[in-house]
Order: structure tokens, then sequence, then C-alpha cells
């Protein structure tokens, strides 16, 4: 009825800080079939009604990068071969480290009404905007081999590696979305400020650069941006080129991005309780 106060029901005491990152996993293992039925739920929602329907998952980074080859390639008259190919493996993996963490920012103010009702795991709903993402870029990479064949490149056994890099991505993603979703709760403008640092770091994570562009003695700077490394590595990994590319970089993202990911399920766990009360 009109007037009542409304009920948020919590799950659970807090947990300490070495055990929150455990307790998050245990919740997501624990509620997984309905992390996969809202992923089914997102991707039935995004592409129904339309005429080629999962198609859109490809169709739209190639049109992306028709439109930026236009601009920076044959604007600026580059020659380079691979610069397409470049900028499409770099829209696939900023694309899906973009849309997780501005997406998982608004997933608790976003679903604050099922939240008011259901008892339930709060963590779902971030976890279920990275699996329906991590599935979109998968979907997407399904365009790879084709154009790599009709660029003429050589295919080498690294590219089954491909479906590893959002292992990385989304737990860089992740870890972030999961600290700015607690502080959407307080403030909502938190999501127009993800979304400024995304847009700045889609232009300053190589999408349309690389190491290979920039001299070699800013490589080490360049590669403190995880999201670049993992732009790289994508590239690595289709083109068979690693000359550029050192392992100490990928070690480094990789610490970086588990890092934040157990750091924001600690912040996450041990505020979202109390953060669903501003709802």
């Amino acid at each position: 009825m009109a007037g009542e106060p409304k009920v948020v029901t919590t799950t659970g005491e807090r947990p300490g800080i070495l055990t929150s990152p455990l307790t998050m996993f245990q919740r997501v293992y624990n509620h997984r079939r309905l992390v996969r039925h809202f992923v089914r739920r997102d991707l039935k929602i995004t592409y129904h009604g339309t005429m080629i329907g999962w198609g859109w998952t490809m169709v739209e980074p190639l049109a992306l990068t028709a439109v930026y080859w236009i601009v920076f390639s044959l604007l600026r008259g580059q020659d380079d071969s691979l610069f397409v190919l470049e900028i499409l493996l770099g829209v696939l993996t900023y694309g899906m480290f973009s849309r997780t963490f501005t997406g998982t920012t608004t997933a608790i103010v976003g679903n604050s009404g099922l939240i008011k009702q259901v008892a339930i795991s709060r963590e779902v709903f971030l976890w279920a905007i990275g699996g329906f993402q991590t599935l979109r870029f998968l979907l997407s990479s399904l365009i790879i081999p084709p154009v790599l064949l009709i660029m003429g490149v050589e295919m080498t056994w690294t590219i089954l590696l491909v479906p590893l890099v959002p292992l990385g991505v989304q737990s860089l993603a992740m870890g972030l979305g999961m600290v700015t979703s607690i502080l959407h709760t307080h403030v909502r403008d938190t999501s127009h400020v993800v979304s400024i640092l995304v847009t700045a770091g889609f232009f300053l994570s190589g999408v349309f650069f690389g190491m290979r562009h920039i001299p070699e003695e800013h490589h080490d700077m360049f590669a403190l941006n995880p999201v670049a490394t993992y732009i790289e590595l994508m590239r690595a990994l289709v083109t068979g080129n690693w000359e550029v590319l050192e392992p100490i970089y990928v070690i480094q993202a990789v610490g970086i991005s588990v890092a934040i990911l157990i750091l924001g399920s600690i912040v996450f766990v041990r505020n979202e309780a109390k953060a669903v009360k501003h709802l």
C-alpha cells in the first residue's frame, strides 16, 4: 500500500575484509542458474524483433571499424594494410570493457525495483552483465577468421586463445564496476563520471594506435593501462606478431586486474547491504 515503508532484505552479516572475495564468489556460484537466466534474458531483449538477431554482434563492430577506418585511414592517407584489423580488434576489446564497466555501475540502481521486492544477492546483477558482455564479445569474435581470410593474413594457432582475453578484461571492468555501483547508490552523478572516463579511455587505450606506433621508451608507461595491454594482447594473438608486446606487460596487466577485482569484491560485499537502503 502507498505510504508503507520499503523493505530491503540484506544478504547476511557483514563479512570481514579477507573473507569478502570468497563470499562474493560463493554467492555467485550459489546463484549461477539465476546469472545464466539474466544473461539469456539480456541477449533476447537486446536483439528481440531485429531481422538478423545475434548477427548484430558482428555487424556493429564491423560498421564502427569501417567508420573509424574512413576517418583515420583514408582521410589521413594511412596505407598500413593491418590498420583496419587493429582498429577492429581494439573496438571489440574496448567495447567489452566499456559496456561492462558502465553497465555494472548502474546495475544496483537500475534493478532497484526487483531488489526491494525479492531477497536476492545483489552480485547476481553485476555478474550477469559481465557474462552477457563476455558472450557478446565471443559472438563478435566470430568475424575475425573471415576478416583474416579476406585480408590475406595468415592465421596462427594463437587465435584459439582469444577466448581467454575476457578473463583479464572482465576482471578489471567488474572490479571497477563493483566500486562504482556502490558509489552510484549514494551519488547518482557517478554514472556520468564513469561515462566521461570511458570515453576518454577509448582514445587513450590504443584503439586507433598501438605500441608499434609510439617510441619504445614510452612502452612501459603505455602498458600501465591494463586495457591498452589487453588490446595489444588481442592483436598479438590474432596476428601472431609478438615483437612489441613483452610478457611482463601481460603479467602486469593481469596482476592489476586481479587486484582490482579483489578490492572491488571487498568494497561491494562489505557495503552493498547498506547501499541498497539509498535506493
